[in-house]
């Protein structure tokens, strides 16, 4: 392990340049070399390593630019993929960031970062947690990432749980001894940042101990010198993600998906809950959420833009999705279409219910069943949406390529698909966006704009102009996440 490292963006790249790198705390050693990429966790391991040690090192950046590394490597007489590279005295030790810390454990064994406690840690650090970061900084797959999202929130915990044992010694993982697990682990915790601005995904607020770690290892003494630049770690994910994504066409119906099953969601947890409170009255009316009958015309609303919404989308799959797969392969969208037409009389059907709950009187036993029988409805839609959905993901999404439908030509159809339904998405693109979490918001809403032409850019300023309008009616705004997070894209609202 250790040979894998984070791309550097390109434009950023230092090139050929030696950067001299000496600790506070020198020791007298023959020259030591080090090449590696800027933004490698695996490098930045090994320089924390020696600035521990008070070991100096020339540091040479090799360029992410493949033709730029080529000559690089030749230049410098490099092995192609080895590195991280460490040269020192007639020594090489490439291609394992473990092999090299070893080797300067061995070589200059004080101070020592070796203690009898720490063993299963760095293991741990090694070999489970840093894949899991990876492993979820870089999924470019929007379906399916639930299983390493819950794996890495599991990872933290136990991290978390690790250090409380040992805080109260001292700012370290173990406690007052500076050590491997440190080394090992202070790379990977940075990149906590990009991974909650792309993925969503971060410390919970609960796990105190190591969110605590996570600021105080920026200014650990063996770390602080080397300090990694943060804003280019962010911008070289950002730039390889772009390659990772599902082509336009497919991100688009994804995050459509997510929307609607959030949304379908939030309709049966508020509908258990108004059952709850019509068995169990408060003693007061909530200010907030206002009486049952409010909070169920409120639903009913809510519900009655779902529906729009999934009408909507099911059109889109049925005007441009279904007839590229047709062209290929016929009979290919028959299932799909089917699961849309039969899930109208139950749409229909809760849509009746609620005006019925509506209009029965508060208390009476009628309006008890009517709440159950609208619950036991949406559970039955939302059952079927999943399944639907999951088939489409698995069986209809991963043949548009197959079928002849690239990046550029789903590009030209997304961009089609919004301004197809540019009247009716402008009034439930806030609605639809307020279902997604931050990064998917800016993910498509970027989408929107690479898939719009330059003619276009009057479909995408009224789209903007009216999430804007609706900046208060969705919490956390919408609008506040276009702003903060595309600030360019948010000039562009009349």
């Amino acid at each position: 392990m250790g040979n894998s490292c984070l791309s550097k963006p390109e434009g950023t790249s230092r090139g050929s340049a030696v950067a001299p790198y000496s600790s506070p705390q020198q020791v007298k050693s023959p020259r030591m070399q080090l090449y590696g990429k800027e933004l490698c966790p695996f490098t930045c391991r090994i320089r924390i390593a020696l600035e521990y040690k008070g070991i100096p090192v020339y540091v040479t950046w090799i360029a992410d630019d493949d033709n730029e590394r080529s000559k690089q490597l030749q230049a410098y007489n490099l092995p192609d993929g080895k590195l991280p590279l460490l040269q020192h005295e007639d020594h090489t030790v490439c291609g394992s960031s473990d092999e090299i810390l070893e080797y300067i454990e061995s070589k200059f064994p004080k101070p020592s970062l070796t203690h009898k406690i720490e063993h299963d840690w760095v293991e741990y650090v090694r070999d489970i947690f840093s894949p899991l970061i990876l492993a979820a900084l870089y999924n470019g797959d929007l379906a399916g990432r639930h299983k390493t999202r819950d794996e890495l929130n599991a990872g933290f915990s136990r991290l978390d749980a690790a250090i409380q044992k040992h805080s109260s010694k001292g700012p370290y993982f173990l406690g007052d001894q500076f050590s491997l697990v440190d080394v090992y682990l202070i790379p990977f915790l940075l990149l906590e940042r990009p991974l909650c601005f792309h993925q969503g995904i971060s410390i919970d607020p609960s796990l105190t101990h190591l969110r605590a770690y996570s600021l105080r290892m920026t200014s650990f003494s063996s770390y602080a010198p080397i300090r990694m630049d943060l804003d280019l770690l962010h911008e070289s994910v950002s730039k390889t993600l772009a390659r990772n994504v599902p082509p336009p066409l497919v991100t688009m119906t994804l995050l459509q998906h997510y929307s609607i099953l959030t949304h379908l969601e939030k309709l049966v947890v508020t509908m258990d809950e108004l059952i709850l409170a019509s068995r169990h009255p408060p003693k007061s009316i909530d200010p907030v959420k206002g009486s049952v009958m409010m909070q169920l015309k409120k639903l009913s609303g809510v519900y009655s833009l779902l529906v729009q919404l999934m009408l909507e989308h099911a059109q889109m799959e049925e005007r441009l999705i279904f007839p590229a797969l047709e062209k290929a392969d016929r009979g290919l969208t028959k299932t799909a279409n089917e699961s849309h037409a039969r899930d109208f009389p139950l749409i229909n059907g809760i849509n009746e219910d609620f005006k019925s709950v509506i209009a029965l009187e508060q208390g009476s036993p009628g309006r008890k069943e009517a709440l159950l029988t609208v619950s036991s409805r949406l559970r039955d839609l939302k059952a079927h949406t999943i399944e639907h959905f999951q088939e489409e993901e698995a069986e209809l999404l991963p043949l548009l390529v197959a079928a002849g439908v690239g990046e550029k030509q789903q590009a030209v159809l997304a961009g089609k698909c919004i301004e197809v339904m540019e009247s009716s998405h402008m009034h439930l693109l806030p609605f639809m966006l307020s279902g997604l979490q931050c990064h998917h918001i800016h993910r498509y809403v970027n989408l929107m704009q690479q898939s719009l032409e330059e003619e276009k850019a009057a479909v995408l300023s009224r789209m903007l102009s009216i999430l804007k309008q609706a900046e208060d009616d969705y919490a956390p705004s919408v609008w506040a996440v276009v702003r903060d997070r595309s600030p360019a894209l948010a000039c562009l609202a009349s």
